[in-house]
């Protein structure tokens, strides 16, 4: 796997922000931040949790990105 392929890899446990193409989509979502709680196999699907919530949310992949320190 190159060095690219492993920086977009979404898995569990990862954070990340959300994407300029989901800020453009989700507007009200944009610079918000979280953690990716559950990757569909099926599908194009994320679950994920942002910092402050209690219930977590499905979006597009593309739309998120993730943060790596």
């Amino acid at each position: 796997m190159s060095d690219v392929e492993e920086f977009n890899r979404l898995v569990v446990g990862a954070r990340f922000k959300i994407s300029e193409l989901g800020a453009t989509r989700l507007r009200w979502l944009a610079g918000k931040t979280g953690i990716v709680v559950e990757v569909s196999r099926r599908n194009t699907g994320v679950t994920v949790l942002f910092d402050g919530a209690h219930k977590p949310t499905c979006l597009h992949k593309d739309f998120i990105t993730p943060i790596w320190r």
